[in-house]
């Protein structure tokens, strides 16, 4: 039989806090209660914004099997669900307090008692015990529930409202039309069934998704989860998943907002079985570039996966400027490439360039990947375990690497001979090879790799010019401070190149060079100041400035000397 009245029942500590339990966003509200109108068997949801004057009113219809007793609206932890409902979803009996504050108007049909009813909850009633009035409704099947909207709402209800109804089972329309909704586990890879969950697989860029993404589809309430994913080593993509949950009562949810996942042996089991979906996934595409670890991970799962493909990326020498060091992407498959470490920018990029006019290790260079220690092919492969410069100057020979100075008798500048000379290992021994080299740096005595302390050393007769060399000694050390009170990238850029510049001709080319390439690079931005047919003859020395400006022939356009012959 329905009550006459019904009243909010909640533990009198608690009921001054009811309003508390949601955050009462519009979002939060929707989807509680399209998840009531699910349980309750509804083949689709109406939701309808009406205004009248300056107010404004949500309308959520469902035709679902109604609410039998309106006492279980307001009793807070009471659901009213089926023992079906329970085992599977284990409601808690919160959703219509998702409402609280709220100025509410239900209706429902109570197929029990085969008619209708009707209550009005102030929005004052739900933090009190007062009597709500229940009066008899003409509605004859479903719930009709009509909520007083906030004007916070009105911004983003639209946006709400799609969001609610994106992975929601139901058909949903909104203000009379159809929304787009989408299957959870639409582009995956790979899908399958484990004990009432749906497993899909994705293969993502790390850039593409987000850990504060749903993982989790509960009938369209989306959660964050922490699930396992598998990370290719070089090709930049993640493999990740998705669960669609739809008969699992043993996940189970953080009440009563049910925005997180409650750590239980259940989960526990669910994150097992997405890392089996996940090198099931990797089995099924047919080649894979994982580590060896999880390699050997699979294999201990039972998925006998393949080795990795047996190619390296092309070596290219590390920049001190990070933001400028990516993978060449050119494949290596020669089963004679040779092993790089990623040797200190101040003896790679050197090494580099000497590299370039003559290879001693005798076979391509690739970027050493030790994710891919463990696998046969990658176990063979020689390795560069060592780089440093022999340096001859005058009658003093000595070695540099990114450790070790330059003595300090030694100058900078033009020297004799350098030699790259490196320590290879292959099948249990020790290899030494050298080439012959243009070009050498040495860290200054603190390691700052400052522009003026960094030894540089350049062969005497090689074709390598100034601004070459200065060039490399950029890649060689220059990185840009972050510091708040630094300047931009590009000044502190543009003040290192002026920098480099003016050292290096003056150590190769002398003190006048040296001078000359710095005025010319003062004045290189004023040439606008000049008119067209003007000459400015600038002599500068420390006692005076003599400026003369004389005019200046300008050639004809070819339009018009033809025209004048």
């Amino acid at each position: 039989m329905i009550p006459a009245t019904i009243a909010t029942a909640v533990a009198p500590e608690t009921i001054a806090k009811v309003t508390r339990l949601f955050n009462n966003t519009a979002f939060d509200v929707i989807s509680e209660l399209l998840q009531n109108a699910r349980r309750a068997g509804a083949t689709g949801v109406a939701l309808a914004l009406n205004s009248a004057g300056a107010e404004h009113f949500l309308h959520i219809t469902d035709d679902g099997h109604g609410i039998a007793d309106p006492v279980s609206v307001v009793t807070l932890g009471r659901s009213g669900w089926s023992d079906e409902t329970r085992r599977a979803e284990d409601p808690a009996g919160m959703g219509v307090f998702s409402l609280a504050g709220r100025d509410v108007i239900i209706r429902s049909f109570s197929k029990p008692d085969r008619q209708g009813w009707m209550a009005h909850i102030p929005a004052s009633a739900w933090e009190t015990c007062r009597p709500i009035a229940i009066e008899s409704d003409p509605i004859m099947r479903g719930t009709a529930i009509t909520v007083r909207v906030p004007d916070e709402w009105l911004t983003t209800l639209d946006r709400d409202v799609a969001r609610a109804a994106k992975h929601y089972p139901v058909p949903v329309t909104w203000n009379g039309e159809v929304l787009p909704q989408e299957d959870w586990l639409k582009d995956a890879v790979h899908v399958e069934e484990w004990y009432g969950v749906r497993i899909g697989v994705f293969q993502k860029h790390p850039s593409h998704y987000s850990s504060r993404d749903g993982r989790l589809n509960f009938h369209g309430l989306t959660i964050p989860c922490d699930l396992p994913y598998v990370q290719e080593v070089d090709r930049g993509g993640h493999w990740i998943a998705r669960v669609d949950i739809f008969d699992a009562p043993q996940i189970q949810l953080v009440l009563p907002a049910r925005k997180e996942v409650v750590e239980n042996t259940g989960i526990a089991a669910l994150r097992d079985a997405v890392r089996l979906a996940i090198y099931r996934a990797i089995d099924a595409a047919g080649t894979h570039r994982l580590s060896a670890h999880d390699w050997r991970e699979a294999r201990a799962l039972g998925i006998a996966l393949p080795e990795a493909e047996p190619y390296l990326l092309a070596w290219t020498a590390y920049a001190a400027d990070s933001s400028r060091n990516y993978e060449s992407g050119a494949r290596v498959t020669d089963t004679g490439m040779v092993l790089m470490p990623d040797f200190d920018a101040l003896i790679g990029q050197p090494a580099q360039a000497a590299i370039a006019k003559h290879n001693p290790f005798g076979g391509p260079l690739v970027e050493a990947q030790d994710a891919f220690k463990g696998y046969g092919w990658y176990d063979i492969l020689a390795r560069v375990e060592d780089l440093r410069f022999r340096v001859t100057q005058g009658d003093r020979t000595f070695i540099v690497s990114d450790s070790r100075e330059a003595p300090a008798e030694a100058d900078s500048g033009w020297v004799e001979a350098i030699s790259l000379e490196a320590t290879m290992s292959h099948a249990g021994a020790f290899i030494e090879v050298s080439t012959g080299a243009d070009i050498a740096f040495a860290p200054d005595q603190w390691s700052c790799n400052s522009v003026d302390e960094t030894s540089v050393f350049v062969r005497r007769g090689s074709e390598v010019t100034a601004l070459g060399v200065a060039d490399i000694l950029e890649s060689a050390i220059f990185y840009a401070s972050d510091d708040s009170d630094a300047d931009s990238y590009d000044t502190q850029l543009e003040r290192f190149q002026a920098d480099a510049a003016e050292r290096i001709i003056g150590l190769l080319e002398g003190d006048d060079a040296a001078l000359e390439n710095r005025i010319r690079d003062k004045l290189a931005g004023h040439y606008f100041l000049v008119p067209e047919d003007r000459t400015v003859t600038v002599v500068i020395n420390r006692d005076r400035l003599d400026v003369t400006i004389t005019p200046r022939a300008v050639p004809a356009a070819p339009e018009a000397a033809a025209e004048g012959a």
